[in-house]
């Protein structure tokens, strides 16, 4: 049996004391909480490992061949009515988010081939306008140096700013856009892979739909949107730092 010695501010012989009545019940009750928390730091940490483990890239939509591989020599065009072609053309491909999740972009490719005019083409995504074509503008990139029409197999490559989220079963849209005096053109895919579409005449004013069989090449990257394992893995450690910084002060 073990007895609790207690030194007290009136007791200046020394003497023992005994402990209060409810001291073991605090001991006790202090105990437990301090296990619970340890259990429940614990349960954390085990849910937070395994989503650190898989957090990685998620491929949204995917129509490359091995490698990357595309059609070189043909493919869909986009140009300005001051390039070689004499007309404005802008095209557009859907896709849709089916991978169950919402999914924060992280990159796009495509594969754009440059033929005449300035080397550059703006990339663009945008949301859909619930009738099927182009609706809102979520964000766009300026792409240059693109490679050569008839040659295989380099992508242009875009990545997003953080916040960008595709939500699971939405349908977004790719255009690519020469400007007035390019003409570009969008290589098709060699998958057989083929879509809903749009085009317009107008620089994106206006849109009409059109099936792409096949479609142009290009991929759309991301991560799951999920609690961040890297929160997790900070509250469960802080968890058990309280329980460190408990024990220390009762010692």
């Amino acid at each position: 049996m073990s007895l609790w010695f207690l030194w007290t501010g009136n007791n200046q012989q020394g003497e023992e004391s005994t402990p209060r009545p409810d001291f073991y019940k605090e001991a006790m009750m202090s105990r437990l909480m301090r296990t619970l928390l340890c259990i429940t730091a614990l349960t954390v940490l085990s849910l937070a490992l395994p989503l650190a483990s898989m957090a990685g890239t998620i491929t949204v939509y995917n129509n490359f061949g091995p490698g990357n591989a595309y059609d070189p020599n043909n493919g869909w065009t986009e140009s300005g009515a001051g390039s070689l072609t004499g007309f404005n053309s802008l095209q557009a491909m859907a896709f849709t988010n089916t991978t169950g999740q919402n999914i924060a972009l992280t990159q796009i490719d495509i594969a754009d081939g440059f033929i005449s005019g300035n080397n550059s083409m703006v990339l663009s995504l945008y949301a859909d306008n619930g009738s099927g074509a182009p609706g809102a503008l979520m964000e766009s990139w300026l792409v240059t140096s693109l490679p050569s029409f008839g040659t295989c197999c380099t992508v242009d490559t875009v990545t997003s700013s953080p916040g960008v989220i595709l939500s699971n079963g939405g349908t977004y849209w790719i255009s690519a856009a020469s400007d007035s005096q390019s003409w570009e053109a969008w290589n098709w895919n060699t998958t057989s892979a083929s879509g809903q579409g749009s085009i317009s005449t107008d620089d994106g004013a206006t849109w009409a739909s059109s099936a792409y069989s096949p479609n142009g090449a290009f991929d759309v990257l991301g991560t799951a949107v999920t609690p961040e394992p890297t929160s997790l893995l900070m509250l469960g450690a802080g968890m058990l730092g309280l329980v460190g910084v408990r024990r220390k002060a009762q010692a």
